[in-house]
């Protein structure tokens, strides 16, 4: 190594090695030197710390309601304790409004829970309070309509699994021994929440799967197969199933209802 390179290499490593002499300095200060000053990071910890160690105390609202003569106004021990940990105490008088499927709806009506939630088409029917909505009924609910006993209200379910829910009340015409008279005895207490439908795709769905469905069968699910393979998957449509006559318009309405 010749003398000038050895130089500005002692020099190089000089200016490195105290580099990080100083760093060494600046990280070890803190527990070297007593009594040191606390920086602004650390105030700001210890504030933060400090805010939050203790829950907030909500102050509970003076209520307008006059109290009753011989009734003491202490809340209850249950009330007091949630009022001492903050805890917000709900207002009992007020009814809000529960939001479904961008609809308003009061607390009273029957909101379906633990449901998967699917695409709502436009034909979306809203929860009507008053009625049974058939695809969430139990057999309970359904015995309450004219003419339907545990019988009937056992095959409505069976038929509902089997079929992936209902699209629209006539769709109980058939299930075995329900008739148009028994229809119409119940039909204004009824309605179809479309929503709960379960649903395939056409151009993904297996043969196995098609052929499941009650509406297709294994004769028209290997028929739409193969048209799917033929024509390719952007052209399997229920409109280009009718056009080429692979299904009629009536079964392309009613497969219509379980397709995404």
């Amino acid at each position: 190594m010749k003398q000038s390179n050895r130089h500005h290499f002692i020099i190089h490593a000089t200016g490195i090695a105290g580099i990080i002499i100083l760093l060494l300095i600046r990280i070890f200060w803190g527990y070297l030197v007593p009594n040191r000053k606390v920086g602004q990071d650390s105030l700001l910890s210890e504030e933060m710390s400090n805010r939050y160690a203790e829950p907030p105390v909500t102050i509970p609202k003076k209520s307008t309601v006059p109290a009753r003569e011989g009734k003491s106004q202490a809340a209850p021990p249950e009330e007091s304790e949630s009022l001492r940990q903050g805890d917000p105490v709900p207002d009992r008088q007020e009814n809000p409004a529960t939001v479904l499927h961008g609809k308003n709806h009061t607390a009273g009506d029957v909101i379906p829970v633990n449901t998967k939630k699917k695409p709502v088409p436009e034909d979306y029917l809203p929860v009507i309070p008053g009625k049974i909505e058939l695809n969430t009924a139990d057999s309970a609910e359904l015995i309450k309509l004219y003419g339907i006993g545990p019988y009937y209200a056992v095959s409505i379910i069976k038929y509902r699994e089997k079929l992936g829910g209902f699209a629209v009340p006539e769709q109980l015409l058939e299930v075995n021994g329900i008739d148009r008279e028994r229809l119409e005895g119940f039909y204004e207490r009824v309605f179809a929440d479309t929503s709960f439908i379960t649903r395939m795709d056409l151009r993904t769905a297996t043969e196995d799967q098609l052929a499941q469905h009650l509406y297709i069968g294994r004769y028209l699910a290997r028929c739409i197969v193969r048209y799917r393979e033929t024509a390719g998957l952007d052209s399997c449509t229920l409109e280009h199933l009718v056009r080429d006559k692979v299904l009629e318009s009536a079964q392309a309405r009613k497969i219509g209802w379980y397709l995404y």
